[in-house]
């Protein structure tokens, strides 16, 4: 079960979202880049959990403003011609050119490892990155959904489990989910991510078809399906806020 609010400390608003466990052993705080999030055990009380998070509101406010400060500073791309994008963990040289073209237009050249854009000759230079970073958006999230859904349908029979449907979402904070119903959701961020990783991410989601939850049980099949699970989930964690446009 959870519960979703805000928390107010010294002037600032922090969403914040409160989470009961079964298997949580006591109370425990994560900070994350949009909310704070409280888990609980399920015999914890309205009253522990608001005396928790009181006797904790320094050290949340400290890192949540920290995180806040640490994305702004994440720098936005410039989409200069020649400028590397990694898709797939391949680099790939972006083509910026203008045209007496009126739309826009973007090429893969898989052999060149470039991918070419097109703009028309009269763009204004204020909106250049705008309508690149459009352009380029559309394309990788088509190339996440083909991606996607040929590692998924190959993994899942590999692990002899049978997915109900796919869905590409744009999520801040999450890579990846799986329902109680079977629908698997990814998010199409994860396509500027090296290959290894998106591999990890398919296997974790689908091994939630045999175990609802992060158990030991749960690891072991990820495990056997993808030995270095750990260094793909520590690069997701180091790396996944530049996993961006």
């Amino acid at each position: 079960m959870e519960i979703a609010t805000s928390l107010n400390i010294q002037g600032t608003v922090i969403p914040y979202e409160e989470r009961k466990n079964s298997r949580s052993k006591r109370l425990s705080l994560r900070i994350g880049r949009d909310k704070v999030r409280v888990t609980a055990p399920c015999k914890a009380t309205k009253r522990e959990i608001r005396e928790f998070v009181e006797a904790n509101q320094d050290w949340i406010l400290a890192h949540w403003v920290k995180i806040q400060e640490e994305l702004l500073n994440i720098p936005k791309r410039q989409y200069q011609d020649g400028e590397a994008l990694s898709v797939l963990g391949q680099s790939l040289e972006l083509k910026i050119m203008k045209t007496n073209q009126k739309t826009m237009r973007l090429r893969y050249l898989k052999e060149e490892k470039k991918i070419e854009i097109r703009l028309p000759e009269g763009i204004a230079l204020e909106n250049q990155n705008e309508a690149t970073r459009e352009i380029l958006g559309q394309w990788l999230k088509r190339k996440a959904r083909e991606v996607f859904q040929t590692k998924l349908d190959q993994v899942s029979a590999q692990m002899g489990v049978s997915y109900k449907a796919f869905r590409l979402k744009e999520q801040k904070t999450r890579w990846g989910s799986c329902s109680s119903k079977g629908n698997i959701n990814l998010n199409w961020r994860v396509i500027l991510a090296p290959e290894q990783v998106i591999d990890y991410l398919i296997i974790h989601e689908l091994a939630h078809l045999k175990h609802m939850n992060h158990s030991p049980s749960f690891w072991d099949v990820v495990g056997q399906y993808c030995s270095d699970y750990d260094v793909c989930r520590h690069w997701l964690k180091v790396n996944g806020d530049r996993l961006t446009l």
